[in-house]
């Protein structure tokens, strides 16, 4: 599964999730999770609550991700602020850990690219409230702010593509 999420092959992820899990219930809790990224990448988001809603045990990154987006879709300020305390601290702690042991910048690097993930959703998501609130003009175009960020990053696909996966659900929320 992981494969073909990096493969961008979303559509075939829930389906071959949704057709384990027809035979194997007992392992929604491990399989819900490539489905509710695939879900959240393609901006299904009737999909995304339905898989949410069904499986409230999983509690990885992809879900927390995916509980993140549905609450910015919702505008459902308190939920969102909440869970995102949440998933910030769930990996700050690792992040933690990792500095102790040799290697700890390439170890903790998937964490500080998941820390930078969160913060572009929080700014986003106060621009999206401000947007409907009608305090600003609706966004017309990308956030400046975004290329410099991204060059920041390591040049390598596994730190960049999460980012911009993130981003192109971000576009897909603002109003049209």
């Amino acid at each position: 599964m992981t494969s073909m999420l990096g493969l961008g092959q979303l559509s075939t992820v829930i389906t071959q999730v949704n057709g384990v899990l027809a035979n194997k219930e007992q392992w929604k809790s491990e399989l819900n999770t490539y489905r509710v990224e695939a879900a959240w990448k393609l901006g299904k988001w009737d999909l995304l609550e339905d898989y949410l809603s069904s499986d409230q045990q999983s509690c990885t990154w992809g879900v927390r991700l995916g509980q993140l987006l549905l609450s910015a879709k919702k505008q459902d300020a308190e939920s969102f602020y909440e869970k995102l305390k949440l998933v910030r601290k769930e990996q700050v702690v690792p992040l933690s850990a990792a500095s102790y042991e040799c290697g700890t910048y390439q170890r903790g690097y998937e964490y500080i690219v998941r820390l930078h993930m969160l913060s572009e959703l929080e700014h986003a998501f106060t621009e999206l409230q401000e947007t409907r609130a009608g305090s600003t003009p609706g966004l017309t175009k990308l956030p400046p702010h975004w290329s410099d960020r991204l060059e920041m990053t390591q040049n390598s696909f596994r730190a960049k593509e999460p980012i911009l996966a993130v981003r192109r659900a971000l576009l897909s929320l603002r109003p049209q």
